[in-house]
């Protein structure tokens, strides 16, 4: 990320902006997307018990519900007109996408990320681990996974917009890319393409 965007992002989280993303700047944007999620989340902890007891069973298709994107959407440059998710949080997912849609549609530094799917169901474990993918609910979804890969440091070398972040918090949802730790690379998020409803 270019030195003026940082700055641009530590502004709009509220800590100087120097252009410098370190611990003060992660622990703001965390702090500024948790100011933004409704003050009861919506959804449960990502526990495999707390989200048996919300979502049931994972790989349960009859839970998974089908909807057309609100905008375009392309995965691998073809387009993809409708997806399936967990019943529970289409509503929600339609809002965010539409909100994405209807306030940065004319903003191509935006869209370009939000238009890349890379997938919502999928009956599989987590990348690299052992327990099961959120994806086996049908209750994450990623975005230009391309540009914001398992292990592309964010915001330092991954490009996933803090405004796309802000409305999945708006509605509860969890960013990846803010929230979990990168290993080796201090300060900075890993997996940016995926966001999942819960807390």
């Amino acid at each position: 990320m270019k030195t003026e965007d940082i700055q641009a992002m530590q502004r709009r989280i509220g800590v100087k902006d120097d252009g410098v993303w370190g611990p003060v700047s992660m622990a703001a944007c965390r702090g500024h997307l948790r100011k933004l999620m409704p003050a009861i989340n919506p959804w449960p902890k990502s526990d495999r018990s707390s989200l048996i007891a919300f979502y049931g069973q994972p790989g349960d298709e009859s839970q998974l519900v089908s909807f057309t994107f609100p905008y375009p959407m392309f995965y691998g440059g073809k387009r993809v007109l409708t997806s399936r998710c967990h019943r529970k949080v289409k509503d929600s997912l339609l809002r965010i996408l539409a909100v994405i849609g209807d306030r940065w549609g004319d903003r191509p530094e935006i869209m370009e990320e939000a238009e890349d799917y890379g997938g919502i169901y999928n009956f599989r474990n987590s990348r690299g681990g052992s327990s099961l993918s959120m994806h086996a609910w049908g209750i994450a979804i990623d975005l230009d996974a391309d540009d914001n890969g398992l292990n592309t440091p964010w915001p330092l070398r991954a490009d996933m917009p803090l405004e796309i972040m802000e409305a999945f918090s708006r509605e509860g949802w969890l960013s990846a890319g803010a929230f979990w730790t990168h290993k080796t690379v201090p300060n900075n998020g890993y997996d940016a393409m995926h966001f999942q409803a819960t807390q």
